[in-house]
């Protein structure tokens, strides 16, 4: 509940809060109240605090400063769409966060990149339909939503555009940025409370970053903001894929994401001293293939590891 409380609410009214929103989260995902409960009772739980975790009362979000791509069709080496982002968060939560694989008995398979209790991270599902995401920031603030409800029932579709379609639905979705592909394609989310906004890129390649692009959006967007750079960060990264189209790779993303040559706000950022945001993840994901290849740290200075649902 520590969101809440930075926001001014008690732990009590943060609960309330959320027992409100249940109706809500039950009529776009019903099977997920039981997972809930499962969650609730193996964490030894109440299930409102279970809930409150994919709800975020208060706040909404985490801080994030992530940066996202997308490379599909003539500009990949084989035709296969590639994806992933860097997560820019606080570094405590390095050691906070972790893959997990969801494996219902019934529904695609999900492999994901979350904090522990959240139902719906970034990452691929066993059809292939990859979901990324940043935080933006509009005048007026958040909806009843958080991230982890849309980024769920986003990896729970066959395809892209059908993942996009569920959101275009949803009364009130999540405030952020959501890149979302498939094998062929990727579509670009920008939402904010005011409206909605769906870029479609069916060949080429995309980066987003903690800013709206959209110009319709761009009247709603907070004048103030956590990242007031991240428009350099997307265009650094989106000169680069552009520089390096017909030839990507994961090799090639990598490198990319790997880049701590920006400033004020690199793609890829060390720790820091005094640094609120720095890389504590790095994801690139393959949906031809449902593999996703994930640095713990920033790729600069580690390794990745490959995962296959």
């Amino acid at each position: 509940m520590q969101g809440a409380a930075d926001c001014g609410l008690t732990a009590a009214a943060a609960l309330q809060w959320t027992r409100q929103q249940q109706p809500a989260v039950e009529a776009i995902g019903p099977h997920w109240i039981d997972e809930l409960q499962g969650l609730a009772q193996g964490a030894g739980i109440q299930f409102d605090e279970a809930l409150a975790l994919q709800l975020r009362p208060g706040t909404g979000g985490l801080p994030e400063g992530c940066t996202s791509f997308a490379a599909v069709g003539s500009a990949t080496t084989d035709a296969q769409t590639i994806c992933g982002q860097n997560r820019d968060l606080g570094e405590p939560y390095l050691h906070r966060m972790f893959l997990a694989a969801f494996r219902p008995t019934r529904g695609c398979h999900i492999l994901m990149h979350c904090v522990p209790g959240e139902i719906g991270g970034v990452g691929l599902n066993s059809h292939g339909v990859c979901v990324f995401a940043n935080s933006l920031w509009g005048k007026s603030g958040r909806t009843w939503m958080a991230p982890p409800i849309l980024r769920r029932a986003a990896l729970e579709n066959a395809s892209a555009e059908a993942a996009t379609q569920r959101i275009q639905a949803m009364p009130g979705p999540a405030v952020g940025n959501f890149l979302i592909a498939d094998t062929r394609h990727a579509r670009n989310l920008e939402i904010l409370a005011e409206g909605l906004h769906v870029t479609e890129v069916d060949d080429g390649v995309y980066a987003h970053a903690n800013n709206c692009i959209a110009s319709i959006l761009l009247p709603h967007e907070a004048e103030r903001r956590p990242l007031p750079y991240s428009e350099g960060r997307r265009v650094s990264l989106q000169t680069a894929l552009e520089h390096h189209a017909g030839s990507i790779d994961t090799d090639v993303c990598r490198r990319l994401l790997s880049d701590e040559s920006g400033r004020p706000e690199p793609v890829c950022r060390p720790f820091r001293s005094g640094d609120p945001f720095a890389t504590i993840a790095a994801l690139i994901a393959v949906p031809d293939t449902q593999t996703l290849h994930l640095s713990y740290g920033p790729p600069s200075t580690n390794h990745f590891t490959t995962y296959r649902l």
